[in-house]
C-alpha cells in the first residue's frame, strides 16, 4: 500500500524558491506512483496564476506545472489564506479547506513536508 504524503507549501513565489521546489518534489513523489496530497496557504497560490514569468522561478514553473496536473488531479488551497489572489482564471481543480480540515490531512498523512 502506498504512503500519503501531504506537502505544505505557504511560501511566497515572488520572493522565495521554495514554492517552485514543494511542485517540483509533489510532482516527482506522484510521478513514481506515491499518493500526493498538496495544500497551499498563504502566499503560494500564486504560482497558480497565469502571469507566473516574474516569479522568483517563475520559468521553472511554467516547465513543472502542466505536468503537475496529469499527477495531482485536486490542488488544496486554505480558504483563510488565499483572499486578494484571484484564481478565476486558472486551470487547476482546486478545492478550498479549512484550517481544521488541513490539520486532520496532515494527522492523517504518513509523511508530512512544509516549504
Amino acid at each position: 500500500m502506498s504512503k500519503k504524503t501531504v506537502i505544505l507549501i505557504r511560501s511566497d513565489p515572488r520572493q522565495s524558491h521554495c514554492t517552485c521546489e514543494g511542485v517540483r518534489i509533489a510532482l516527482g513523489l506522484a510521478a513514481s506512483g506515491q499518493k500526493v496530497e498538496l495544500i497551499f496557504t498563504e502566499e503560494a497560490p500564486r504560482i497558480l496564476k497565469d502571469d507566473i514569468e516574474d516569479l522568483v522561478d517563475g520559468e521553472l514553473a511554467m516547465q513543472l506545472l502542466p505536468t503537475l496536473k496529469e499527477f495531482i488531479s485536486v490542488l488544496y488551497l486554505d480558504d483563510a489564506g488565499t483572499s486578494g489572489i484571484d484564481l478565476s482564471d486558472s486551470d487547476y481543480q482546486t478545492r478550498l479547506l479549512s484550517k481544521e480540515e488541513i490539520s486532520s490531512k496532515i494527522a492523517g498523512s504518513d509523511w508530512f513536508v512544509r516549504f
